[in-house]
């Protein structure tokens, strides 16, 4: 892209009336049809496949490491009768606050060390809210966005890049993530309970849905509530990998405690699961301002209005699902 101005990102969301112009904005179309791109670029393939890992991707990996490395340094805390919400977290958190330009300044080349300042408030929100100590589809946006402005700084690059940033990097933030929730038993950001598809995450369904679309494995969507098939997939894809942490952190029947989840398995294929959880995912996390409200904007996730005849960015293409299919995908469906 060309020379752009690093700047700080700002909320621009204040209340319901100000959701228009986050519809209209470049970042909303951007955004969506960079997760539909990620979506395309991984149909049909497994987690586990055997895939280039590109240096940049490698260096996102080292630095999640490094973020994780530091939950030893801070043990939770007694909590006595508390439920939720052990204080270690916030020192954590404090130590992301303090190391954040240190850590981006070690992932960033040289020439591109300006845009420390533009990134750092969506690697801080990426990881839960210090003083709530919660998390939640907020939280795992802010990171989809740091991606995204690192393919817009031509720090990862499409589609060389795409494969390793979901399979290996994406997974790798997951990780993380289940590690902070449980470690510190962090509460569920703004939870809709059974009504809602997980607590914490939504893009490893999504992203996990168009892994399982050409499976060789020939997984169906009712295939998930099966314990034991989700025992033996789980390192196969976002999906299956998903629920396991469900059921490995929830009690009760599955139906109860994951209706939407159990609703979801009647979904005759995967490919219909995929488009409807865009569809879900707009419905329930982009449009509903109290996730959206935190969102945060600069000039590489722009507010602007979008251009309606020609999209700035070309980055991002529209949605190529409907008209192609990944080449991979004509090798799974000849086996």
């Amino acid at each position: 892209m060309s020379q752009v101005e690093y700047v700080v990102p700002k909320r621009e969301i204040f209340n319901i009336f100000d959701i228009n112009k986050w519809y209209k904005s470049e970042a909303y179309t951007n955004y969506l049809n960079f997760l539909k791109r990620l979506s395309f670029e991984i149909r049909g393939l497994p987690t586990t496949s055997s895939i280039e890992i590109p240096s940049f991707p490698q260096k996102i990996i080292e630095t999640l490491d490094v973020l994780d490395g530091w939950i030893e340094d801070f043990p939770p805390v007694d909590m006595g009768e508390q439920r939720f919400g052990n204080k270690a977290y916030a020192k954590w958190h404090e130590r992301l606050v303090e190391k954040a330009s240190e850590v981006l300044g070690n992932l960033l080349p040289e020439d591109l060390q300006a845009a420390i300042v533009e990134l750092t408030p969506y690697l801080l929100d990426s990881f839960g809210n210090a003083t709530r100590i919660d998390y939640g589809s907020g939280h795992e946006a802010a990171f989809l966005v740091l991606l995204y402005c690192l393919y817009q700084i031509g720090c990862l690059h499409h589609p060389e890049d795409d494969k390793a940033v979901v399979l290996r990097v994406f997974a790798r933030y997951l990780k993380l993530c289940r590690k902070l929730q449980t470690t510190y038993r962090m509460e569920p950001a703004g939870s809709r309970g059974v009504h809602a598809i997980d607590d914490f995450q939504f893009a490893p369904f999504l992203l996990g849905s168009s892994q399982l679309i050409g499976n060789r494995a020939r997984l169906t969507p009712d295939d998930y509530l099966k314990e034991d098939q989700v025992l033996i997939y789980q390192h196969d894809n976002l999906f299956f990998e998903a629920v396991q942490y469900i059921n490995n952190t929830k009690t009760g029947l599955f139906y109860e405690h994951s209706n939407q989840l159990y609703n979801i398995s009647a979904v005759p294929n995967w490919e219909k699961v995929n488009s409807g959880l865009f569809k879900m995912y707009e419905g329930e996390v982009l449009k509903k301002f109290p996730v959206v409200q935190h969102f945060l904007f600069g000039n590489l996730f722009s507010i602007k209005e979008k251009d309606s005849e020609k999209m700035a960015d070309d980055l991002v293409p529209n949605d190529p699902v409907a008209e192609e299919k990944p080449a991979h995908l004509d090798a799974i469906s000849e086996e």
